[in-house]
């Protein structure tokens, strides 16, 4: 649907604090729109509830930007996106928007845009991709064959950018956002004087959020050590291939015999270097699943964050009477229930990141065995090794000094692997699970049964 007003080129902007709230239905027409999406999309609430999401559609935005929103959402993933949405006196506000399914519909929360990097790239991308759109509705096409040919070549920029899909770009972009936000927001608010089951989930929610917070310091690590593997691995390849090189070069210019007693273990060294680039091929692998495991839990992470900072701002309304914060009520249930369905994936995701940590140290262990051998024997010739030939000792140190780069990188694989077995523990699920629990039985409370969410619609 085209945009209903134009554009007037005024912009103002969403507050640090402030969050959207909205459903729609498999359709996209708008079930629920809390007090600060009406007051910022400028339309009244009567108006929203009814209409296409799309009544906010800004002209600048690419159809193959919400083409790919609807094929990941309808996929049952959660999506996130850099948007400028039209207000009805046609000024502009940008957004950091989310979108989740929730059974058969969608629950959106958006917030204002804190990361300047990225939010410039996104639309730096858009604004190379909208113009073809354009261009191709005035050749006749349709909006859906456009936008086709529009997400298609979002993803050519994205690898372009060095970004593999935009599916890695949002992993990215949403724990960025809200890693920024924690810096700059003031996080959930205080009602000291709040009393009754109000000021029970207002309290829940700050325990969820600090246990939240718990388990991004923990992926954060456990990214920081994945980098690290990733980047040590090929390192190791090339050490290997260097060995091959040695032993070949002294093997060729050993004219005296000097290494005979030693080439059968430099020999091994050397014919190593194949079967070890095979064995490190299929370890950058699964390092590289680890990653993306890791991105994609964090991105998880950081959903649930939001979605429980939401119920927090909907809980205060509720205490402090703001208008429309009857609204509110079914919206933290729905909140509630993306919450508990988010945490139950990123705690199998959790699991997964587990699994793969023990493959690679196993996959590390086997590289540490199979060269634990020839580097021990090597090292027991070059202690006995005669250096009395400025030639020989010439060769000497070179053996060594290979030998020692290997054990450097055999020892880093090996520590880094250990710690990340170690931080891919799966998360304890304990305390949130013991809180969100908590929050369905109060929700149940308010209408006296105890369905999953008593308050969600």
């Amino acid at each position: 649907m085209e945009a209903r007003v134009v554009p007037t080129g005024a912009r103002h902007e969403v507050g640090v604090d402030e969050l959207f709230f909205s459903t729609t239905d498999a359709r996209g027409i708008i079930d629920q729109a809390n007090s600060v999406f009406v007051r910022l999309s400028r339309h009244p609430r009567e108006e929203l509830v009814g209409a296409p999401h799309n009544i906010i559609r800004h002209p600048v935005m690419p159809g193959g930007a919400f083409l790919l929103m609807w094929d990941t959402i309808q996929a049952g993933e959660p999506f996130c996106a850099y948007v400028d949405n039209l207000a009805a006196d046609g000024s502009t506000y940008g957004v950091f928007a989310t979108i989740t399914p929730l059974g058969d519909d969608y629950l959106s929360v958006r917030a204002r845009p804190f990361v300047d990097a990225l939010h410039d790239a996104a639309f730096s991308l858009y604004g190379a991709v909208r113009p073809m759109e354009l261009e191709l509705r005035d050749k006749g096409w349709n909006a859906h064959e456009a936008a086709v040919v529009g997400a298609e070549k979002l993803g050519e920029l994205l690898v372009g950018a060095g970004i593999p899909s935009y599916e890695e770009f949002i992993w990215k972009a949403l724990p960025a956002e809200v890693e920024a936000r924690l810096e700059q927001a003031s996080g959930i608010a205080k009602r000291p004087l709040a009393s009754g089951d109000l000021a029970d989930m207002l309290n829940i929610a700050v325990k969820i959020d600090e246990a939240l917070q718990e388990w991004v310091h923990s992926l954060d690590d456990l990214q920081r050590v994945a980098d690290a593997l990733l980047a040590a691995a090929p390192q190791f390849s090339q050490t290997m291939e260097a060995n091959a090189h040695v032993a070949d070069q002294i093997n060729e210019n050993d004219a005296d015999g000097f290494f005979s007693s030693a080439m059968v273990y430099l020999r091994v060294w050397a014919q190593m270097a194949p079967e070890v680039a095979g064995i490190v091929t299929e370890l950058l692998t699964q390092l590289d699943e680890l990653r993306r495991s890791c991105a994609q839990t964090r991105f998880r992470i950081a959903l649930a964050v939001l979605h429980n900072w939401t119920v927090g701002q909907f809980v205060v309304e509720i205490i402090d009477n703001v208008p429309g914060s009857d609204e509110a009520r079914p919206a933290i249930g729905q909140l509630g229930q993306a919450l508990d369905e988010g945490l139950a994936a990123t705690s199998e995701q959790s699991n997964r990141n587990a699994a793969l940590a023990a493959s690679a140290a196993e996959r590390i262990s086997t590289l540490r065995d199979l060269l634990d051998l020839p580097q021990t024997m090597i090292r027991e010739w070059l202690s006995r090794a005669d250096r009395s030939s400025p030639t020989f000792v010439g060769m000497v140190d070179t053996i060594s000094a290979q030998v020692d780069r290997t054990q450097a990188d055999v020892d880093l694989l090996g520590s880094l692997s250990d710690e990340c077995r170690r931080i891919a523990a799966p998360l304890d699920t304990s305390v949130i699970e013991e809180q969100t629990e908590k929050l369905r039985s109060l929700l149940a409370a308010h209408q006296g049964h105890r369905p999953r969410y008593a308050l969600a619609k």
